[in-house]
């Protein structure tokens, strides 16, 4: 693996360009501590940490996460967000016509996430049984996918040094899942 205290400028830029709502919150941005391979099939995984600082003054907070990319031009994700369901606001904002996708074959993850998407038809497709059961098994966790671009994470968790390996696997094992159809 090639390590830098920062990530490089070309990914930064890919990842700002996908349009990636995590990277769009707050102010203050950084990009640091990144890790990255090519995988054999001819994926890029990286791995790095990001912070940004929300509210201001005595209110305002610091987000620190750990951030699996994985980049490949045969991908073809279409663009969703999928975060953990919190009941009150997200019971909330659907009463106000949020979309959530659901699957009736999998009330565990539909109780579990919050899955949105551009084209629910193909977010759907893209999202099968293997998909639904393997984040089942991985509550808590954060994803967005566009086109040849996905991320993983987990709302403000850095992964200490021990974790990365099996972060890794985690990360790589959801990009191969997501490719399958």
């Amino acid at each position: 693996m090639l390590f830098s205290a920062q990530l490089p400028e070309e990914i930064r830029s890919r990842l700002v360009q996908a349009g990636f709502g995590l990277f769009e919150q707050g102010y203050g941005q950084r990009f640091y501590h990144s890790m990255s391979k090519r995988l054999i099939d001819g994926t890029e995984i990286v791995l790095f940490d990001y912070q940004y600082t929300r509210g201001g003054g005595k209110s305002s907070s610091t987000y620190r996460q750990s951030v699996f990319y994985a980049y490949h031009e045969d991908l073809h994700l279409p663009r969703f967000r999928l975060h953990p369901e919190n009941a009150f606001f997200h019971g909330i904002a659907k009463a106000f016509g949020m979309q959530d996708i659901n699957f009736e074959s999998h009330p565990k993850f539909s109780r579990s996430y919050l899955l949105r998407g551009q084209d629910e038809a193909q977010v759907r497709l893209r999202f099968h049984p293997g998909i639904l059961s393997f984040l089942e098994q991985h509550p808590n966790h954060c994803a967005e996918g566009a086109g040849t671009h996905l991320i993983l994470w987990q709302n403000n968790r850095q992964v200490n040094p021990e974790g990365m390996a099996e972060w890794m696997r985690l990360g790589e094992e959801l990009t191969q899942r997501l490719r399958r159809m």
